[in-house]
């Protein structure tokens, strides 16, 4: 039997490396997490501009972590 983690909802505010701040928004179609700078209007932003999480990873030197809404003001 194989277990999945439930994906995080579209919005969840992640925290990279350098600083940067994005929100999850969608999938590619081979499961990839993309995301939106923190800002930029989820469901405004075409699909081809959202960043994979991969690619972000590689140009900010390291993970994405998850951050609460109350750590971001």
């Amino acid at each position: 039997m194989e277990h999945r983690t439930e994906p995080p909802p579209d919005g969840v505010l992640r925290q990279a490396a350098d600083g940067s701040r994005w929100r999850t928004a969608g999938r590619t179609t081979t499961g990839e997490q993309l995301y939106v700078l923190d800002g930029v209007d989820i469901e405004a932003c075409p699909v081809w501009v959202r960043e994979r999480e991969a690619l972000l990873v590689e140009l900010t030197g390291g993970p994405l972590t998850t951050i609460t809404e109350g750590d971001a003001a």
